[in-house]
């Protein structure tokens, strides 16, 4: 993995190779940044640079030894701790390593593979995925050793706020004092998840939220899709490349119009309707149900911009602000927490598994209810 490679973040790219440049890199760290935007590939991209063994001002090579191993995920000097199910086997705890050629196969060949996607190819909607003490063991004890190939030893934590108590407290020992040419790369959605001690010892890089031409130009270079599709799913996607390749992947239909025709069935309340409208939905695959739930999500915290003339930070078409315009006169501050709650309440049962027919029949009654209160 490249920087090159890596969508926009030319900013945290910049800084990263400044320090670099200077010899003035930490032995630490945490790459923040909301879904989507690469932030595992983003670590990767810096082991292959830092083991490049001809890079240049700006990125590695690409075809030396060490950069074809990085990019292939067989780099002996490159270690990942994944956040797995907690199980035994053979009275042994299971570790990264014996999942890692799933992980490879997925992420190696499509480096903006997600933490949920991860998650389902472990058939793990309904198990919690976590980072445990003997994971913290195991690579204490790999990094240990003398490096075999690499310039550098590098551990690449993905979701370091995964990681259980007990393994943190053993982390924070190799944080502190980590055997010499280590470099600890960690991704993190949310910091404020990650124990103080942990967050104090690192140095944070920051990825920024994709913008809609980026996604764009993501989709018609790696999705089967028309331009005009491509423009619509950038629009809505939030930034995020996950959102972006669950709405490319989801039935032909427009998300879009299929929430606008939902919606406004709800608000007139009538119930024929309403099922008429959600029946496509709760009869499509579950990607499909959940996309449809996050679109609503991200349209209702829209529709609320537009009610407090913030439409300017609103990513929107020009037939979705008219929409906007129109339901944010319904809204206020009361209501739009509701209805938000209600989607991710919703979106959280249909991870879960639950009946979707009366998920999607049940909250399309109180977001009706919520609407027609004065």
């Amino acid at each position: 993995m490249q920087f090159q490679k890596i969508i926009n973040q030319k900013e945290a790219k910049s800084h990263l190779l400044h320090s670099v440049n200077a010899g003035k890199l930490p032995h630490a760290l945490l790459i923040c940044g909301s879904e989507g935007v690469g932030k595992l590939a983003f670590a990767v991209a810096i082991a292959q640079y830092m083991n490049c063994l001809n890079p240049t001002e700006t990125d590695s090579c690409g075809t030396c030894a060490n950069c074809q191993k990085i990019s292939q995920g067989i780099h002996p000097d490159v270690h990942y701790i994944l956040p797995i199910i907690s199980s035994t086997k053979n009275g042994r705890a299971l570790l990264t390593e014996d999942y890692f050629e799933e992980f490879r196969t997925h992420f190696f060949s499509h480096p903006y593979y997600g933490f949920e996607e991860w998650q389902q190819s472990l058939d793990g909607d309904n198990k919690q995925l976590m980072i445990s003490v003997h994971e913290m063991r195991e690579a204490k004890r790999k990094l240990s050793l003398k490096s075999f190939e690499g310039k550098s030893k590098v551990l690449i934590i993905w979701n370091i706020e995964k990681m259980r108590v007990e393994g943190a407290n053993a982390f924070l020992k190799l944080l502190e004092e980590p055997p010499e040419k280590t470099l600890i790369l960690m991704t993190c959605t949310d910091p404020n998840k990650i124990l103080t001690t942990i967050n104090s010892r690192c140095q944070r890089v920051y990825l920024n939220r994709l913008s809609p031409d980026d996604i764009e130009t993501y989709l018609l270079q790696y999705k089967n899709i028309d331009e005009g599709r491509a423009r619509e799913i950038a629009r809505i996607a939030d930034g995020n490349i996950q959102n972006a390749k669950a709405y490319s992947e989801a039935a032909g239909q427009s998300l879009h119009d299929a929430y606008v025709k939902w919606l406004r069935a709800v608000y007139r309340g009538s119930f024929n309707e309403i099922v008429h409208e959600i029946e496509p939905v709760f009869k499509s695959p579950k990607e499909f149900q959940k996309s449809f739930v996050r679109l609503a999500i991200k349209q209702i915290r829209d529709s609320f911009l537009f009610h407090l003339s913030l439409d300017k930070i609103a990513f929107a078409t020009e037939e979705e602000a008219a929409f906007h315009r129109n339901f944010a006169k319904l809204l206020n501050p009361s209501k739009s927490e509701r209805i938000l709650t209600e989607l991710e309440n919703a979106l959280r049962y249909i991870t879960g598994n639950a009946n979707a027919q009366l998920v999607f029949t049940a909250l399309s009654l109180k977001i009706y209810i919520v609407l027609r209160e004065n």
